[in-house]
């Protein structure tokens, strides 16, 4: 498809109403669309009225930043073991169900590890099952990136000296 194809499909004017808006008129649309998008990013778009590298790009951002928020809640409720637990019991059964999230599967797994306490179960299961099912899929297929970008934002963070007393 030509660049004039593409344009005039987007538009939906006609072929002399694009060359008056390239060659006469300058509009300034038509350079941002040439600087911002490839001819095949745009046949795309009119193809699927989605263009793949920027759902990715916004999506991946989007899931990153709810699961870093999951993950930061969970080792608020629990601690960093029991976080990282929680996070290898949900990769392990996403991986056994063939790549799908089951809540009554991750839920067994939960109230049968030995290393959290009753009341502690029911705190993580709660959690979980508030979580959209799209987050819980980039939580099991992502672990060790969540775990990284979580530990590497938390270094960053200021260090608050406790010891210095700031009493007036």
């Amino acid at each position: 498809m030509t660049k004039e194809k593409i344009m005039l499909e987007l538009f939906e004017f006609s072929a002399p109403t694009y060359y008056k808006w390239k060659k006469q008129d300058k509009r300034k649309i038509l350079d941002l669309l040439e600087y911002a998008f490839s001819d095949d990013d745009l046949i795309e778009f009119l193809k699927t009225k989605k263009i793949t590298k920027i759902e990715e790009s916004v999506n991946g951002q989007y899931l990153l930043d709810l699961s870093l928020k999951f993950y930061k809640f969970l080792r608020h409720i629990t601690n960093y073991k029991v976080a990282k637990i929680v996070l290898s019991l949900l990769e392990n059964s996403y991986l056994e169900n063939n790549e799908k999230v089951i809540i009554e599967k991750i839920a067994e797994n939960i109230y049968v590890e030995e290393e959290f306490y009753t009341s502690m179960k029911l705190a993580i299961l709660n959690l979980v099952q508030k979580q959209e099912p799209l987050v819980l899929e980039y939580l099991c297929k992502n672990r060790i990136k969540i775990e990284n970008e979580f530990n590497k934002k938390s270094s960053t963070l200021k260090k608050i000296d406790f010891l210095s007393s700031n009493i007036a």
